[in-house]
């Protein structure tokens, strides 16, 4: 009699098992095939350089001005050294979706619910990404030496001595993309998501150093500003918070119960008297 409840336990817990990795797998696919709309749209917008270079000479200034202009001194501290420029375009390159895909799972497998909401923020977030980055098309460092304007930066991932292969698809490529930056915006996302859903201390401290690590390769490759990356931040932010304050978290669901109570009323049986 033990045996066979041994038996039907170990049952019951491949089949949960096996339901979990089923359900990580749709939701993981489900988020994958949002984020190839996110950059079709993001992709297709066409290249604006004069607007594009202007504004990120505006956001220059504003650094200046704000004695946060330190993008291209904290560049030249490293670019002598190979080994740590090879290391940050990897980063650059790798330290991204990949890392973003291995926190989905983790999560996913641990709470799906959380997922959906941390999935919900980066959603909201990509599209508040996009209308920017049709309306406020921005220059990355490393492009503003080629637009006439060079204030020192090198391009070290995109070069032809570049040690990272980072490819995109032709109708996924924006170089003009570069606010808000979302390749550091999502990691504080991730980080964000690791904080809140374990104790662990050593895994917190790892989601600290994610965010430092990838803030630091994004500048030293001359990809974005500083106020690129605040603004990623910031919309992130926005976007955690609203979707904290809808029903349940999700905005899905809180569409589906703002529907539901106007089409109720019309399909109501009418009451007999």
């Amino acid at each position: 009699m033990q045996m066979a409840t041994h038996g039907q336990s170990e049952a019951t817990d491949r089949y949960a098992a096996a339901e979990r990795w089923r359900l990580a797998t749709y939701e993981v696919l489900g988020t994958a095939a949002i984020m190839v709309v996110y950059f079709l749209l993001r992709g297709v917008r066409p290249d604006d350089a004069q607007s594009s270079v202007s504004r990120s000479l505006a956001l220059i200034r504003f650094e200046q001005q704000s004695n946060l202009f330190w993008e291209v001194r904290i560049q030249q501290l490293f670019l002598h050294w190979g080994w740590v420029m090879d290391g940050a375009n990897l980063i650059y390159a790798w330290g991204h979706y990949p890392v973003l895909l291995a926190i989905a799972i983790w999560l996913v497998l641990k709470d799906p619910l959380r997922f959906r909401f941390v999935r919900n923020v980066m959603l909201v977030s990509a599209v508040v990404g996009v209308g920017t980055y049709w309306l406020l098309p921005a220059a990355p460092p490393r492009l503003m030496a080629l637009n006439g304007y060079d204030f020192g930066f090198t391009d070290t991932v995109h070069s032809a001595t570049s040690n990272a292969y980072y490819f995109q698809p032709g109708p996924f490529v924006n170089d003009y993309a570069a606010l808000p930056s979302f390749h550091f915006g999502w990691i504080l996302l991730a980080s964000a998501a690791m904080w809140v859903n374990t104790k662990r201390k050593l895994l917190r401290a790892g989601a600290v150093l994610m965010s430092v690590v990838m803030g630091w390769a994004i500048t030293v490759t001359g990809n974005h500003y500083f106020f690129d990356m605040i603004f990623g931040a910031i919309v992130v932010g926005f976007a955690w918070i609203l979707v904290s304050a809808l029903p349940g978290g999700s905005f899905v669901q809180a569409f589906r119960r703002l529907f539901a109570a106007r089409r109720s009323p019309r399909e109501a049986p009418a009451r007999q008297t």
